[in-house]
């Protein structure tokens, strides 16, 4: 009975937890498409990034987190932005997660589509979808109890929920402003056998991000941006991030995440194709004296598919 109550409140508790229903992220700033699906097709190829997170390490139970993401533009008849109004296209892209945290595993599959609208010649609008499916599961090897290590009547527990989200980007070369909202269905989930009527959400979540690139010369570039997370009736949570690029070959940055960490990253692209990005994060919170930071590593390979000389890419 004990691990049946354990395992119940395992489940609310996790499910009620802003960290732990989406993946928490330091190197988003290079893969905005994690947040927000208006974000695919935004560059002049096929983008393709896998990351590794290991959160609060030192901390039993701690987030483990790894993802696959692709998106491409489809029927994008120019690169880059120029004095000639481009053509409305389309974009479609892939994210696959998997993140476990304590008894709790959670697998998610979503594919995404993207239109993306010229409203002039250097400014573009594009609203996206992801549409998809999670899954939870608790396993019972995972659980302890002082009198009993394990319970027969209780068998590891899973379920499957349709999931999506929205999102908006509006960008030009020079800044991009974007907004969505993840988890829109609201599914609930209930992973305990316990007859305790108990069951989680997947709550809405809301995020809004802005940034602008500052060219300081024709080597340097700064990138200022700012994102808020919010989902209620958790606090709001805000992310202050400062990037400087040199020469579109290496880039480091800092970011600030009231009530939680400041973090360091660094990153270098090679040949315009292949991207490595890390981070670290210290936390600043009274969590942070009971576990040793976060690390996090992305690897990108860039698929230059139009009939053109690879550009840079607009935010990174």
């Amino acid at each position: 009975m004990k691990i049946k109550i354990l395992v119940s409140a395992a489940s609310m508790v996790v499910m009620s937890s802003f960290a732990q229903q989406q993946n928490q992220y330091s190197m988003y700033m290079m893969n905005n498409f994690l947040l927000n699906p208006a974000v695919g097709g935004t560059e002049d190829y096929l983008d393709i990034k896998v990351g590794l997170r290991t959160q609060w390490v030192g901390l039993e139970g701690q987030p483990k987190s790894i993802f696959l993401s692709a998106h491409s533009p489809l029927g994008k008849q120019k690169t880059g932005f120029d004095d000639v109004k481009p053509l409305p296209y389309h974009s479609a892209g892939g994210l696959l997660s998997s993140d476990v945290t304590g008894v709790l595993n959670k697998t998610a599959f979503y594919g995404s589509y993207a239109f993306h609208l010229p409203i002039t010649n250097k400014l573009n609008v594009s609203v996206g979808a992801f549409l998809g499916l999670q899954q939870y599961r608790l396993n019972q090897s995972e659980l302890r109890a002082h009198d009993q290590a394990s319970d027969p009547g209780l068998t590891n527990t899973s379920q499957m929920s349709p999931d999506g989200s929205i999102g908006v980007w509006l960008y030009s070369k020079r800044f991009y402003v974007g907004g969505s909202s993840l988890q829109i269905l609201n599914m609930k989930m209930k992973l305990s056998e316990a007859n305790t009527g108990s069951a989680g959400k997947l709550n809405r979540h809301f995020f809004a991000t802005t940034g602008v690139r500052v060219k300081l010369n024709n080597d340097w570039t700064l990138v200022p941006s700012i994102l808020v997370k919010a989902l209620n009736p958790a606090p709001l949570q805000v992310d202050l991030n400062a990037k400087i690029r040199y020469k579109n070959m290496i880039w480091g940055g800092v970011s600030y995440r009231n009530m939680d960490a400041i973090v360091g990253l660094i990153g270098v692209v090679i040949d315009s194709k292949y991207e490595v990005g890390y981070s670290y994060d210290y936390n600043t919170s009274t969590l942070g004296n009971y576990n040793s930071g976060s690390h996090e590593i992305v690897l990108g390979y860039r698929l230059h598919h139009l009939k053109a000389k690879p550009v840079p890419a607009q935010f990174w």
